[in-house]
């Protein structure tokens, strides 16, 4: 893909093109998923009808937090509230009352509708895919919207040192009461991230900057076309504070200020550029699985969470949770392949640019308040092994390559 074809038609069409082929997931899809191939984010189907049912007001529970407008309406029909499930799942017993055409997205139970309204629709898929069950249940709806609720009140307090963040609020979930689907969610994830901006805006997931184009092999990464857009004068510089700089700032942001440990892998983690294709602010999205840190969060007069908080489930500790989340999600699955595709763009060497990452990571002021043990932790064993949705994190005894 040429980046400067992105300027052209409707953004969020290229959003979705990058979010299903340019992604470098690693094998076929049937062998590190139990959901059928042809829902393969990169397979042939162009369109899936997502199917829904109509719940009265007594047969759900709605969540939210300050939903748009344009959601709220959509999401209804008279006095009922629509309730999606993925294809590849069986709710029978469920009336299906329509369906809405979208796309699948690069996790594959998260699909985007078409129009007239775009909106990211999160399912129950009680099915594998890589490594966890990916189930949606009443307590993950409420930990994401609890969480959309704490990053919007952060803009209130803490807006002038957010310039670079925003997020894709989860503001609407639906849930089943009663019957054979009790506790069975929907989770309604905006297209538009908050804070709104009134300029025009392209946004690409992390992941799409690194990996290749297989419709257009011959043209170079994303992130190459990047830094040589903006950064001639100083690669590494370019790409260290733009590029790299908004996932390392958001990290410490969130942990500091808020007790939260986010995510920002390649898939989490998506970046905003203008209409000069200049990068303006990292767009995290997808909360479910955040962990936090409830120490921080007490200490800075939060609520603690209680779900998914760091060093309480069997398996993990406070220290392993925080490496887990920066050395394994973010800094293998993302710093260190745009690190490998912006060395072998620019014949540049991999210790020097990790260290210039290190190096930037430490003039943030904030990024002594995580706890991180002295070397890395991963998950104990592969994706095909995990057995459920439980973990256990082992200790590599490898170094830090970016903290």
């Amino acid at each position: 893909m040429k980046i400067t074809n992105m300027l052209l038609g409707d953004s969020l069409n290229h959003t979705i093109y990058c979010e299903r082929y340019l992604n470098d997931s690693k094998g076929r899809f049937e062998d590190y998923s139990e959901v059928d191939p042809k829902f393969d984010p990169k397979g042939s189907m162009p369109i899936v009808a997502l199917p829904y049912t109509l719940l009265s007001p007594e047969n759900c529970i709605v969540l939210q937090d300050h939903p748009s407008v344009e959601l709220k309406i959509w999401a209804h029909i008279g006095h009922k509230y629509r309730f999606f499930w993925h294809p590849d799942i069986v709710r029978e017993g469920l009336e299906v009352c329509g369906a809405v055409n979208s796309q699948p997205t690069g996790s594959t139970r998260t699909l985007l509708t078409e129009d007239p309204f775009r909106v990211y629709i999160k399912t129950d898929l009680d099915k594998k895919h890589f490594r966890f069950v990916r189930r949606l249940r009443r307590s993950s709806v409420e930990h994401s919207i609890a969480i959309c609720s704490e990053l919007r009140s952060m803009f209130d307090e803490y807006s002038p040192c957010m310039a670079r963040y925003s997020f894709l609020p989860e503001s609407l979930g639906v849930v089943v009461i009663g019957g054979k689907y009790e506790g069975s969610g929907t989770l309604y994830r905006e297209a538009k991230p908050f804070p709104d901006v009134k300029e025009r805006r392209i946004i690409m997931p992390y992941h799409s900057l690194y990996a290749p184009d297989p419709n257009a092999p011959e043209d170079l990464p994303l992130l190459a076309q990047l830094v040589n857009l903006h950064g001639r004068n100083d690669k590494i510089g370019y790409f260290v504070s733009e590029i790299v700089g908004p996932v390392l700032e958001a990290w410490n942001l969130l942990v500091s200020r808020c007790g939260l440990l986010p995510e920002l892998h390649g898939q989490n983690s998506l970046l905003e550029l203008d209409m000069d294709l200049k990068p303006k602010r990292i767009v995290h999205r997808d909360f479910q699985s955040t962990y936090s840190d409830s120490r921080i969060r007490v200490g800075i007069g939060l609520k603690p969470f209680s779900k998914h908080v760091a060093g309480t489930e069997i398996g993990t500790t406070v220290q392993s949770q925080y490496s887990n989340v920066f050395d394994s999600l973010i800094g293998r699955y993302l710093l260190s392949r745009m690190t490998k595709v912006f060395c072998h763009s620019f014949n540049d060497d991999y210790t020097r640019v990790a260290n210039a990452i290190k190096e930037y990571h430490h003039r943030i002021p904030e990024w002594k308040v995580s706890d991180f043990p002295a070397t890395t932790y991963r998950f104990g064993g592969t994706a095909k092994e995990q057995n459920e949705n439980d973990v256990v994190l082992v200790n590599t005894g490898i170094t830090p390559e970016f903290r």
